[in-house]
């Protein structure tokens, strides 16, 4: 009997339980205690080189192809937008965006750009750099020269 009476007591405890957790769970979506999405941040960025110093090219009015390689390590979930310059001009090239989710995880951006390669120039010489405006943050490459072939 003192069983039966426990469990009749305990009965509408446990229904109330029950029935307040989804208030309990809706209050703190509203509050920002639950799902709040953190703010990603960028904690590396290095810009890479493609071709290998010393290589030759042709100079002989066509611009030439170089390649470089963005990368991007971030924690936390978000965006982090981008843009490059070249040289030493200002005039933002190739915006865009990268997506990152929780955790910690790198990302790589090509940027290939087209360097004046006049004709019977004796090298190629350029760098680029990659802005993070939201993170307030650039990174640029290392100058790069290239011979041209005889």
């Amino acid at each position: 009997m003192r069983r039966r009476h426990l469990m009749l007591l305990a009965a509408p405890l446990l229904a109330s339980s029950v029935a307040l957790a989804p208030a309990h769970v809706a209050h703190a979506e509203t509050t920002g205690t639950s799902g709040v999405e953190q703010a990603v941040k960028v904690t590396k960025v290095e810009v890479v080189t493609l071709l290998k110093a010393g290589e030759t090219v042709e100079c002989n009015g066509t611009p030439v192809a170089m390649a470089f390689d963005g990368k991007i390590t971030a924690s936390g979930p978000g965006t982090v937008r981008y843009h490059w310059t070249v040289n030493t001009s200002r005039a933002r090239v190739s915006p865009g965006s990268l997506a990152f989710g929780a955790g910690t995880s790198t990302k790589a951006v090509l940027q290939v750009v087209d360097m004046p390669a006049p004709r019977n120039a004796k090298a190629v010489t350029g760098y680029v750099t990659l802005h993070l405006p939201d993170q307030k943050k650039s990174v640029r490459s290392e100058q790069v020269t290239f011979p041209c072939k005889k």
